[in-house]
């Protein structure tokens, strides 16, 4: 487990995915375990139209820690424009760690 913690720890996303993938990281209000997510940009995002017809795609996620007893459900929304640049994000029982 620790080579693809350490192999995706290296493709990191900003506000622009870097390829195919958007990675991100937060943490749960609950234990304080940083999770790690990440969306395939090509696969995972539905398509939606705003008010004014203009498209878009959103992305929900549920993450959930993988250690110790805590197994808090940590939401995530993503929105992201028709370039495939996250336009809004939106978390439920956690909080965005930002990568330094």
């Amino acid at each position: 487990m620790s080579f693809f913690k350490s192999f995706f720890k290296g493709l990191t996303g900003g506000g622009r995915p870097s390829g195919t993938f958007y990675d991100f990281q937060v943490k749960c209000k609950r234990c304080g375990e940083v999770i790690q997510g990440r969306v395939n940009i090509w696969n995972d995002p539905s398509l939606e139209f705003d008010e004014a017809g203009k498209p878009y795609y959103v992305c929900r996620k549920v993450l959930i820690s993988d250690g110790g007893s805590c197994f808090q459900q940590v939401e995530v929304v993503f929105k992201f424009d028709e370039t495939r640049r996250v336009r809004d994000r939106q978390i439920t029982g956690g909080d965005f760690v930002e990568k330094a």
